[in-house]
Order: structure tokens, then C-alpha cells, then sequence
């Protein structure tokens, strides 16, 4: 099943380290049915100032499952290609990266830079314009 829609994960509704957690487990169940891609809301600023942060200290008494989240997040793919025909990512394009291996040299393994090619694909957002545009977000662009 392929969706035309990418969700935040972390920081939406009363049951976000649940939803998390099963999406996790299916991962782990289904480990070549199914990909987990990041979000920019997957990050500790954002999941921390809507909502997941407090959510996990209501359910778990402290920081640490917050904490493991985020460490989670780090290492969630930002894209993923279809049978090398559909592109899949929460934002968009940027103007940084022309080449899928451009997108494979970036160290994805870190918190969520405030610009450049990472912060982009994750922020940017289409729109009717042609060419790219400043995003009205304050991260990435329009294009």
C-alpha cells in the first residue's frame, strides 16, 4: 500500500508515543513492507515545544523515553524511491541537491539544521510559483 501523504509523527493527539511505538514495532515486523521516513516535526525543538515532550513525562514520570525518541528520529531516512520511479519525502525539493546522490552524502544522523539541503527536504513545500521561493514557514522553500 503506497499513501499519498506524509504525517507527522510525534507531536499530534493524546497517543503520539503510542502511535510511534507501533509504527516502530510494525517496522521491525515488516522490515522490507514498510518505511518510516523523517518529518520536520521529528526533531527535539519542535516534538518538544507541541507536545510529545510533555506527553512522555505524563506517561513515563521523566525525559529519558523523550530522549530515546529523538535519538529514533535521528536515524529515520528522509527519502525513500519507489522501484526507482516515485521519490518520497515529507517537504520538497532544494535548490542544494540536484542528485539522489547528493541526498545519500548528507549525514542525516544529527538534529535538524535551521537551513541548508537537510532543513529543505523536509520543509520545503510546492506551490504555483515557477522557480524556487522564500518559504513563509522560515525553513525552506517553495518551488
Amino acid at each position: 500500500m503506497i499513501s499519498n501523504h506524509t504525517k507527522i509523527l510525534a507531536d499530534r493527539g493524546y497517543y503520539s508515543v503510542e502511535t510511534v511505538t507501533l509504527l516502530v514495532a510494525l517496522k521491525v515486523r515488516y522490515r522490507d513492507r514498510l518505511t518510516i521516513l523523517r518529518g520536520n516535526h521529528e526533531r527535539q525543538q519542535i516534538i518538544q515545544l507541541y507536545g510529545f515532550y510533555d506527553e512522555c513525562l505524563r506517561k513515563y514520570g521523566n525525559a529519558n523515553i523523550w530522549k530515546f525518541f529523538t535519538d529514533l528520529f535521528d536515524y529515520l531516512p528522509l527519502t525513500a524511491l519507489i522501484e526507482s520511479q516515485v521519490f518520497c519525502l515529507h517537504g520538497g525539493l532544494s535548490p542544494s541537491v540536484d542528485t539522489l546522490d547528493n541526498i545519500r552524502s548528507l549525514d542525516r544522523i544529527q538534529e535538524v539544521p535551521h537551513s541548508g539541503p537537510m532543513c529543505d527536504l523536509l520543509w520545503s513545500d510546492p506551490n504555483d510559483q515557477c522557480g524556487w521561493g522564500i518559504s513563509a514557514q522560515g525553513a525552506g522553500y517553495t518551488f
